[in-house]
């Protein structure tokens, strides 16, 4: 068979449109002995996957796939590693794809980086928290023509930020950065409320006299509500003459997070009146605004506003938030029903959302059907065994709570622990659940209980019903929200 016959097959890998139709004419070429006869086929079908995988959200199994075509491929490229690593951090899958980096080095045929590898193998790192190989990356890009590339450079500020080494960090911005490398240091900054060093570079930025009618002002004002500072963010807001819909929405959604249910309704209202229009996004916020207040008609109002009067087309997001307001406020029935009304797929996130909600209500009936739907899409995460063991615990159901924990171990699940962090005197602190090895943990302690004293004489009793389990089993009060987080990176 001459390469002349398999063009047919080439020509029709230009109209695959996902990944199934390119498998289907791999299929088909190793039917016919194309596919080891011709090696322009495994490169053309390999560049094919990585087309897809750079334009849509990409699927574990796809990446796989492309990899596997990777390995016959005899003359590859920076465009297919570049896609194949940024795919993979997509994913969460930040080793995986800082192996490629390593491959696309060290192949018997090396590929070189371009100036694109760069900024994904460092959101490797970044997502890692891998310093060191960071700063080896930082040492090579030195030794390339793109060590000035602004999305370069951008990357390797997150990157050292996301690690925790904001001294190194704040010396590589003094570069005299740009808008652009500003927006992407307080975007940094925002994810680790680090206050102190986004004062520092608020400050740069009203020095250098930057406007804020763009993106740079929506960016300090997220950071601001995300480091926990609402009242400067306002004034961010409030200092900015012309707001577009990133600046009201990033308030509205500030106010919403810190649970100022009312504040971000009236903004609202008031961006209402200024005609500008809001988008997909604001009505998360005030989703989330209304969830935080309790406010279950408000969210549905709201939810029905955004469909039938401005016309936006609810995604997943909308429906978590409006199923975590039903849920939270003990209409489970109700959340049910708009799961089961979705016009796609649930998906994990919202399920946990559900489970979370019958925990708190006691309600076993569909916490069971949540839960199986859960483990079905997160059969590895022991988050939602630990969630669902806890409602048979807390009504007393013993012998299905041993089961449970039973099947978790047959399944070979475990528990990850929930971490956090917070910044003190500019230096960031990191506590996973019960710590014991901080080395203040003992006065940690000590005002965590002096703190529940004063709330239980004040009236305060834990929103969540049933008897808590004692420190000797693994069950913790936080499994909300290690569930919800661990989901919520299939949507970052």
């Amino acid at each position: 068979m001459s390469s002349s016959q398999s063009l047919p097959l080439l020509s029709l890998l230009d109209l695959c449109t996902n990944i199934r139709e390119i498998q289907q004419i791999h299929a088909q070429s190793i039917k016919t002995g194309f596919f080891h006869q011709n090696p322009s086929i495994p490169s053309k079908i390999t560049l094919s996957c990585c087309h897809s995988l750079y334009s849509s959200i990409p699927k574990s199994t796809n990446i796989d796939y492309t990899l596997s075509v990777l390995d016959r491929t005899i003359k590859s490229s920076s465009f297919l590693y570049n896609t194949l690593i940024r795919a993979h951090t997509q994913i969460n899958r930040p080793e995986e794809g800082f192996l490629l980096f390593y491959q696309m080095l060290c192949d018997s045929t090396p590929v070189p980086p371009d100036k694109f590898t760069f900024p994904f193998i460092l959101k490797s790192c970044a997502q890692m928290g891998a310093f060191e190989e960071g700063q080896q990356i930082h040492c090579f890009v030195l030794k390339t023509p793109f060590a000035s590339d602004v999305f370069v450079q951008n990357s390797l500020i997150h990157m050292y930020t996301q690690c925790g080494r904001t001294d190194s960090a704040h010396r590589f911005s003094g570069l005299r950065p740009d808008e652009r490398t500003l927006v992407a240091i307080i975007s940094a900054i925002s994810e680790l409320g680090l206050l102190g060093l986004g004062k520092r570079v608020h400050g740069y930025v009203t020095r250098h006299k930057f406007s804020l009618d763009g993106i740079l002002g929506a960016a300090l004002i997220d950071m601001y509500s995300k480091s926990g500072s609402i009242y400067y963010a306002f004034q961010v807001f409030e200092n900015i003459p012309n707001k577009n819909v990133g600046h009201w929405t990033s308030m509205i959604v500030g106010f919403g997070i810190h649970g100022f249910a009312e504040d971000s309704l009236k903004l609202f209202l008031q961006m209402q009146c200024s005609d500008v229009k809001p988008n997909y996004v604001t009505f998360i916020g005030l989703l989330i605004a209304c969830n935080h207040g309790g406010l279950v008609e408000e969210g549905i109002r709201h939810f029905n506003l955004m469909r039938r009067v401005y016309e936006i087309k609810p995604v997943i997001q909308h429906y978590g938030c409006l199923i975590d307001l039903l849920g939270r406020s003990g209409f489970l029935e109700e959340a049910k029903a708009v799961i089961e009304s979705m016009p796609m797929e649930p998906g994990a996130v919202i399920w946990a959302t559900l489970l979370a909600a019958c925990r708190k209500h006691g309600n076993i009936e569909i916490a069971e059907i949540a839960a199986q739907e859960l483990i079905t899409l997160a059969p590895k995460y022991g988050g939602c065994y630990v969630l669902l063991a806890n409602i048979y615990a807390g009504l007393g159901r013993w012998e299905d709570f041993s089961r449970m924990r039973r099947r978790m171990e047959e399944s070979g699940v475990e528990k990850v622990p929930g971490f956090s962090w917070i910044e003190v005197d500019g230096e960031a602190h990191e506590f996973v659940v019960g710590d014991k090895f901080h080395p203040q943990s003992k006065e940690i302690y000590w005002t965590l209980d002096e703190l529940e004293c004063q709330l239980r004489s004040n009236g305060y009793e834990s929103p969540i019903k049933g008897d808590m389990l004692t420190d000797t089993t693994i069950i913790e009060e936080d499994d909300l929200g290690e569930v919800i987080s661990f989901l919520l990176m299939d949507y970052l």
